[in-house]
């Protein structure tokens, strides 16, 4: 399968704002045989120190029984989060990431009853008048 696997992702590309993305393609060694993964690689500056290093994203696992259009459409999706995740990490509020995707799930359970709502506007000021 990894074979299979390489010959199809070796003709995929990918790179977003100048920064080229490549894909790693390995077996693990967690069970007898090991999966096959894919894992989206890139160099990238740290939001936290500016400084340029070699970044990995989360691995996608590849079912044996996966077809060739699954396997090109979930490098797309292990690209499509890479980016994602950089973005949220890129988008700051006074200097701070508001969404950063490495906080806790348990800690950001303990702030979503804090939500913003519009206060509800007296319907007659959207009367029309003409």
């Amino acid at each position: 399968m990894l074979e299979r696997v390489l010959k199809i992702t070796q003709r995929i590309t990918m790179s977003c704002l100048g920064v080229e993305h490549r894909l790693r393609v390995e077996h693990d060694n967690e069970f007898e045989n090991g999966r096959v993964f894919l894992q989206v690689v890139y160099s990238a500056p740290c939001t936290k120190t500016g400084t340029s290093e070699e970044w990995k994203g989360r691995k996608w696992y590849l079912s044996k029984h996966m077809t060739d259009d699954e396997i090109v459409k979930t490098a797309y999706c292990a690209f499509e989060a890479c980016v994602k995740h950089e973005i949220m990490e890129n988008f700051k509020m006074d200097g701070v990431i508001l969404f950063n995707p490495h906080s806790s799930f348990e800690e950001l359970l303990k702030v979503s009853h804090k939500e913003v709502a519009r206060e509800k506007q007296d319907e007659q000021k959207f009367v029309n008048n003409s």
